[in-house]
């Protein structure tokens, strides 16, 4: 969390709700939480599969979880350090959730949607904390209603973590920048090279593409040391330089152990290789990830895209079409202000030192005075004018740093033929505090109709994404996992599984099954949960449920339960028959296969997913169907 150099008196007056600005970010923040803990939309495979399976796959005993095969030791694309630095409240809500009773699929849900609501939360402090207050109403009104804040953010996906990382460090950056003392102040100072080791070695091994984000910030940071060297404070510039290069080498190294140690213990068990770098016995995860994305052949497996996609498409899509506006419009008056600098630069040259010698004095006085204004920076409207300099001075700091975090990444992924709009998600914060800062500038204040229209889409584009992706997108799964759940959890837990827990639940169509979800059925073959994706044909699909009519039940699409249903009638061994429905199933890649079935079973069970039991015609049971090849399914992000 951003340690603010100048520490606003009563910050947290921007959360009282007997304010107007506290009433609307709680309105926010409940419609977060809503969207957190009831909204169902599973949006990719690895929002689960990268997650919740592997993290309780190895650390809760008896769940039936399965690691995908970025967490392989031969691969090793995967870091559990980070993972569990994502999951750092995990155990305690688990702990939480134990107390209440057994653990269900709907509690695992709730507690790690609730671990990535804390983060959310730590950020709107951080934010409140840093920016100035009215630059931090903004962004808490802004950012709140974002589908990055109510919609992505709140799920378990890595490139969430790596957007609150972003945040912090962008945050962080603009506090050390803030504190224009510490070189001054013995023993101060030594907090922001090691939070910053911290988020850089956490941020890199949760994506390796962290980095292109986090280089803008890299560099202001050492800038800033440069400067203070610069100005005669050498040896505090020098010693923050050391204490940060020592973290990143001990955060670096102990993560490296942790992977090593991990990975290593998996291949010995299961008879593996061991994805090593360079030969050596040391596995770095994001150095694996990073030689496997470079291979056209390996990302052309998951999907290959124009390189434009990002830019036209997945950035609108992420941050706004609103922010996109405001980023061009920031990124044109930055070219252009430098470029007019240049030359009042060459007129302003020939004032002599009389003018650097008072310019020095006053950046003097101005430290000089910073830890006795400290007390009243976050009201600059009661405040003497000087105490306004440094909120001043940090905004021309604030538009490079945002500009350049979005500019560098945008360019070093629209590089790669694989493209996903939630890789883009850390740009949202830095573009929202674009638009935070550019709301107080004149082109805004004085145009309100351009104000109005940019808010207004801003607003209505963010609750249509919310709707779509929160609450519509293949969001009957989960609802159905916890169906499965419940139903598993009332067969008896002792006697012979074959004939006392003998029940098949299987899922055609759909999104990968995060089993941790059903933590009711154990580690045992029976009861059976099982996943059969598009390489399954209709005819195979019936056949495999056949074999234990009476205790069998299919879950499938509401588009393709009519080709299960002719398929069982033609085969004439079993009958299947709707149960129950689970309704607000939308599969974007089957929207005309959807329209046709509204068309006459109505909008509601058309998207939807539907509950097929499957019932025997005859005593004789058929023999089991050959064996069909079913490669994994391709998640994979970079």
């Amino acid at each position: 969390m951003p340690t603010p150099a100048i520490r606003a008196a009563r910050w947290w007056s921007l959360f009282d709700p007997r304010a107007t600005h506290g009433r609307l970010y709680l309105l926010l923040l409940a419609l977060r939480t809503y969207s957190a803990l009831h909204g169902h939309g599973y949006i990719h495979p690895d929002e689960w599969m990268q997650s919740g399976e592997p993290y309780f796959g190895l650390t809760l005993p008896g769940i039936n979880a399965q690691l995908p095969w970025e967490w392989r030791p031969d691969h090793a694309l995967r870091s559990l350090s980070a993972l569990r630095t994502q999951y750092l409240a995990v155990d305690v809500l688990l702990g939480a959730a134990r107390r209440l009773g057994p653990l269900s699929g709907r509690a695992l849900f709730w507690v790690q949607r609730g671990n990535m609501l804390l983060w959310t939360l730590l950020l709107d402090v951080c934010v409140a904390r840093v920016l100035p207050p009215q630059t931090a109403r903004y962004v808490h009104y802004l950012f709140g209603v974002s589908t990055a804040a109510t919609t992505f953010l709140v799920r378990p996906f890595s490139n969430t973590h790596e957007a609150h990382l972003i945040a912090f460090g962008l945050l962080h950056a603009l506090s050390f920048y803030s504190d224009r003392s510490w070189h001054t102040r013995s023993g101060a100072g030594w907090h922001y090279g090691v939070l910053l080791a911290i988020l850089a070695v956490d941020g890199v091994f949760t994506r390796f593409t962290f980095a292109f984000f986090a280089l803008p910030l890299a560099t202001a940071f050492l800038h800033r040391l440069a400067t203070i060297a610069a100005q005669g404070h050498r040896r505090p510039a020098l010693v923050l330089l050391i204490i940060t290069t020592l973290a990143l080498a001990v955060c670096a190294g102990s993560s490296v152990h942790a992977e090593t140690g991990f990975y290593t213990r998996s291949a010995t068990a299961n008879g593996t290789e061991v994805a090593s770098a360079w030969g050596t016995r040391w596995v770095v995860p994001p150095l694996n990830a990073l030689r496997y994305n470079a291979k056209t052949d390996n990302v052309a497996q998951h999907g290959l895209h124009p390189r434009w996609l990002h830019a036209v498409v997945n950035l609108p899509m992420m941050v706004g079409a609103a922010n996109c506006v405001v980023v061009a419009m920031c990124a044109w008056q930055y070219v252009w202000g430098a470029a007019e600098a240049v030359p009042s630069q060459k007129d302003t040259s020939e004032s002599g030192s009389e003018g650097d010698e008072a310019e020095k004095d006053a950046i003097q006085q101005d430290e000089d005075d910073t830890p006795s204004t400290s007390a009243t920076s976050s009201a600059p409207h009661t405040s003497p004018p000087n105490l306004d300099l440094p909120n001043i001075d940090l905004e021309p700091l604030t538009t490079a740093l945002c500009l350049a975090t979005i500019a560098l990444p945008l360019l070093a992924l629209s590089l790669s033929p694989h493209q996903e709009p939630r890789f883009l998600l850390a740009l949202c914060f830095p573009s929202t505090l674009l638009f935070a800062l550019h709301l107080q500038s004149p082109l805004l204040r004085t145009r309100s109709t351009l104000r109005r229209t940019l808010l207004t889409l801003h607003t209505a584009q963010h609750l249509v994404q919310l709707l779509v992706f929160s609450h519509l997108h293949h969001a009957a799964l989960l609802p159905a996992l916890f169906h499965i759940d419940t139903s598993l959890s009332h067969l008896p837990t002792r006697g012979n599984a074959l004939f006392d827990r003998y029940e098949h639940h299987l899922l055609y169509r759909t999104f990968p099954v995060p089993l941790h979800l059903i933590p009711h059925k154990g580690r045992g073959m029976f009861p059976r949960v099982q996943h059969f994706t598009s390489t399954t044909t209709p005819a195979h699909m019936v056949r495999s449920a056949s074999i234990a009519c009476d205790d069998t039940w299919i879950y499938a699409p509401a588009w393709i339960a009519p080709q299960l249903r002719d398929e069982a009638q033609r085969q004439g061994r079993v009958q299947l028959v709707r149960v129950a429905s689970f309704a607000g199933h939308v599969d974007m890649d089957h929207l005309r296969e959807s329209c046709a079935v509204a068309r006459v079973d109505g909008w509601r069970d058309a998207f939807a997913l539907h509950k097929l039991e499957v019932r025997c015609l005859s005593s004789t049971h058929p023999e089991p169907p050959p064996p069909q090849p079913t490669p994994a399914a391709a998640h994979h992000d970079l």
